[in-house]
């Protein structure tokens, strides 16, 4: 290890721009720190990554941003940031750099870090399975190594040089293991329903107006329902004020601990998804971007899947969506649709109340779903990423 005979301490650089990958990443940190804890660990990252350690370099809220549109307005603070962490990293020459997921900002990272002789780990490769499927060679052979999250994820980088190591799903590992039997179908409309809206503003902005009035129409229906909405702790009370008027609990605390005592969810299409489902929590997935943003995610998903049915009937740009298309995760994982999706047009108060209400209204259905998520952790397996990915970072620090 490079701390003997005066040798400098490991430096390990860290690039997560989203809260899941804050929140992926600090097992990692922790796992390091435990093992050298005078390593350097430092970069990009959120309160979780500070937490267990890791030095930030710069805030880490104005790098929370999703959707092309989005970017692109935002564009010169993301070529700045390139610019000035480009700059530390030939300043302070980490042994490795740590890109965690968040691809539109960091695969021109990896390719400065690749002219700079840094090695680059990869943790939770972009969706190449669905989307940008040619990303997969820019990473295969660029990366020092890839640290896939999802067992079928391999076999889209084996074509080229970069190693590829199942390494476990970080979901798997944080979350307690819920079995099927012991969740109960509410009675008499006595559910517990939880709106999770996401975690950055412009989906608060969408998404929660729609749920809360989705989350209305199921409550005139079951006066029993008990509606509490998941409130991300970056969000001042006052934007769920509308949430307040209408009688519905906020919550601020961890998300796993609202799911456990939720029986119902409606939840903007993301990482929370799944952690939904490994909890057990049948849900309704939604999701609206803006309409040029939209337009360019279908148009690469179909390229990507151009061999799949299709289908040509009205929608929002005369095209609907073929059947196989799918973004929520648990339908991803499953290959097959066991949560609805309103996507887009189809994101209305009045489909995510139909929706949902089958839930409430079919104790069978429910059943059925709660089964179906159940198989999804034995997909994933139980291996530990917070280790596995440790254990790659040393490969390049020892």
């Amino acid at each position: 290890m490079k701390m003997a005979g005066g040798s400098r301490k490991p430096s390990v650089m860290f690039i997560a721009g989203e809260p899941s990958g804050d929140l992926h990443a600090s097992g990692v940190i922790r796992n390091i720190r435990e093992r050298s804890p005078d390593a350097e660990v430092w970069g990009i990252g959120g309160p979780a990554m500070a937490a267990a350690g890791l030095e930030q370099v710069m805030p880490f809220e104005p790098f929370n941003c999703m959707g092309y549109v989005e970017v692109l307005r935002r564009l010169p603070f993301f070529l700045g940031a390139q610019k000035t962490l480009t700059k530390m990293m030939e300043s302070r020459r980490p042994d490795v750099l740590v890109c965690v997921d968040y691809s539109g900002f960091n695969m021109p990272m990896l390719k400065r870090a690749r002219k700079l002789g840094v090695p680059v780990v990869w943790y939770i490769a972009p969706m190449v399975w669905m989307w940008k499927r040619k990303r997969a060679a820019v990473l295969g052979g660029l990366a020092s190594h890839i640290a896939a999250i999802f067992p079928f994820e391999p076999q889209y980088f084996s074509p080229y040089r970069a190693p590829v190591t199942f390494v476990g799903n970080p979901l798997t590992e944080s979350l307690p293991q819920i079995s099927a039997s012991g969740r109960k179908f509410p009675e008499n409309g006595g559910f517990r329903l939880a709106i999770i809206p996401g975690s950055r503003a412009q989906e608060l902005k969408k998404m929660l107006p729609l749920m809360l009035d989705a989350a209305s129409m199921l409550k005139q229906k079951y006066p029993r329902l008990k509606v509490t909405v998941s409130r991300f702790s970056k969000f001042d009370e006052s934007v769920f004020a509308e949430a307040k008027k209408r009688g519905f609990e906020l919550f601020a605390g961890p998300l796993p601990e609202l799911l456990q005592k939720s029986d119902l969810a409606l939840i903007t299409s993301g990482t929370a998804t799944l952690e939904t489902a490994l909890l057990g929590v049948p849900m309704v997935i939604t999701y609206r971007a803006s309409p040029l943003t939209y337009i360019i995610y279908e148009h690469f998903v179909k390229k990507n899947n151009k061999n799949q049915p299709d289908v040509k009937k009205p929608t929002h740009l005369g095209r609907s969506l073929p059947p196989w298309f799918r973004i929520g995760l648990p339908n991803i994982i499953a290959n097959k649709t066991i949560v609805p999706e309103c996507v887009q047009d189809n994101a209305t108060p009045k489909n995510l109340y139909e929706k949902a209400d089958k839930f409430l209204s079919n104790s069978n259905y429910w059943e059925e779903t709660v089964q179906n998520l159940s198989t999804l952790r034995a997909q994933l397996g139980e291996k530990k990423p917070s280790k596995e990915v440790a254990n790659i970072i040393y490969s390049y620090i020892c």
